[in-house]
C-alpha cells in the first residue's frame, strides 16, 4: 500500500479534520485495513493570503522543505488540505520530490458528476479570490461574495475570535449562512477554506455543499482500496 503524506499545519485543525475523516470513512475491520499516513503538521508556514497580497514571506520554501521531509519519512505522494496554498500548486509540483495531488482537479471531477449544477458559490480566503485558483481548474461558473461579504468570511476564519482561534460556534455558522444567502441563483457552494468545514456541513443547507476535505478523504480511500484489491 502506498504511504500518503499530508502537507498540513495550515491550519492544524483542518489537518486533524482530514485525518479523522480518512479514518472514519475507511471501511476497516482491523488496524491493518487503514491507510498508511505520514502527517507533517507545520504551523510555522508563512501565511498564504498575506504573501499573495505582497505583505509577507513566501510560504513556498517551507512547503518544499516539508515535502522533502514527507519524502524522507516514506510518503509516496502528498495531499494538501490548505486550499489557498494550492495557488502555488504548479511550482510545488515542479519542485517536489513526490507527486502532489491537486485538490482543485479533484473538485472539478467531482462536480462533473452533477451536470444540473451550473453556478457554484465560493466561500474562501481573500488570497484564493485574488489568485483565482478555483477558477483556474473548475469548469463551472464560480460566484464569489461581494467585497463586504468576503470581509465577513475572512473575519470568521482569521478574526480575533475566528475559527483559527478555535471558535466554531453557532454564531460563526450564522455569519457564513448569510454570506451564502447573498449569492444569487447558486445550486451549490464550496467551502473553499478548509477551516470552514469545521463549521458548515450538508445538513445546514438546502443546496449542495462541496467540501474539499471530504473529497480529499474519499480520494485517498479509493486510491488505497484499489491497491488492496
Amino acid at each position: 500500500m502506498k504511504t500518503i503524506g499530508i502537507l498540513g499545519g495550515m491550519g492544524p485543525e483542518a489537518t486533524l479534520e482530514l485525518f479523522e475523516r480518512i479514518i472514519k470513512a475507511t471501511p476497516a475491520t482491523c488496524d491493518q485495513d487503514h491507510v498508511n499516513l505520514v502527517i507533517m503538521n507545520d504551523p510555522q508556514i508563512p501565511d498564504r493570503t498575506n504573501y499573495i497580497f505582497g505583505k509577507g514571506e513566501s510560504p513556498i520554501p517551507k512547503l518544499l522543505e516539508n515535502l522533502n521531509k514527507l519524502n524522507l519519512a516514506g510518503a509516496d505522494l502528498a495531499i494538501m488540505p490548505c486550499m489557498t496554498a494550492h495557488s502555488f500548486i504548479e511550482e510545488l509540483q515542479e519542485r517536489s520530490p513526490i507527486p502532489i495531488i491537486n485538490t482543485m482537479s479533484l473538485i472539478d471531477e467531482y462536480l462533473e458528476e452533477f451536470p444540473e449544477i451550473k453556478r457554484i458559490g465560493l466561500l474562501a480566503t481573500k488570497g484564493s479570490y485574488k489568485s483565482k485558483i478555483f477558477q483556474r481548474y473548475i469548469n463551472k461558473k464560480i460566484i464569489v461574495p461581494t467585497v463586504s461579504n468576503q470581509k465577513v468570511v475572512m473575519k470568521v476564519i482569521y478574526g480575533t475570535n475566528g475559527i483559527k482561534t478555535g471558535n466554531v460556534s453557532k454564531t460563526q455558522k450564522e455569519k457564513l449562512m448569510k454570506a451564502i444567502e447573498s449569492l444569487n441563483d447558486i445550486q451549490a457552494v464550496i467551502t473553499g477554506c478548509t477551516e470552514l468545514s469545521l463549521v458548515l456541513n450538508q445538513k445546514d443547507l438546502d443546496i449542495k455543499l462541496v467540501d474539499p476535505i471530504s473529497i480529499l478523504a474519499d480520494y485517498v480511500i479509493k486510491l488505497t482500496s484499489q491497491q488492496n484489491l
